[in-house]
């Protein structure tokens, strides 16, 4: 019964962010600070412990993809930081099958998702959004808790 009084809990919360964010002005602020970039701010993504901002969790993935030495051309690039948001697509990222399997790899290990949870799901993930909302939902509870 406790279990089921959290589901409802955490689904109404969710429920009513949601809920706001439609009634809300849109803000043009980025998840990076610039402007038109990132959407609105206030999108959530409901994880194993609670909410975290959509744009706290892209953040920490911008940070841990650009922080690998398999996507060092990633963090030299002078755009790519002003143009990565929640739409950017993956394959702009992960541009082969090395890099995407790379990319798989990188998850799993700095998430601690199993391997085969993020191979089996990687098609059907098309944005960072996609990503960070997955990573949210399958990521361990201790690294979740380190980037709210």
């Amino acid at each position: 019964m406790k279990k089921i009084s959290t589901y409802i809990l955490l689904f109404s919360f969710g429920a009513a962010s949601f809920a706001s964010c439609g009634t809300s002005k849109k803000s043009s602020k980025g998840i990076f600070g610039g402007t038109s970039v990132g959407g609105t701010v206030a999108k959530t993504v409901v994880t194993v412990v609670g909410l975290i901002l959509l744009s706290k969790l892209l953040k920490n993935v911008f940070k841990t993809v650009t922080g690998n030495s398999a996507f060092a051309g990633l963090a030299q690039d002078p755009q790519f930081p002003s143009t990565f948001n929640e739409n950017t697509r993956l394959d702009a990222i992960a541009k082969n099958d090395l890099t995407k399997t790379a990319l798989q790899v990188l998850v799993s290990e700095h998430y601690k998702i199993p391997f085969q949870t993020v191979a089996k799901n990687y098609s059907g993930l098309t944005t960072a959004a996609d990503l960070a909302t997955f990573i949210g939902q399958n990521a361990d509870a201790k690294i979740l808790e380190q980037i709210k």
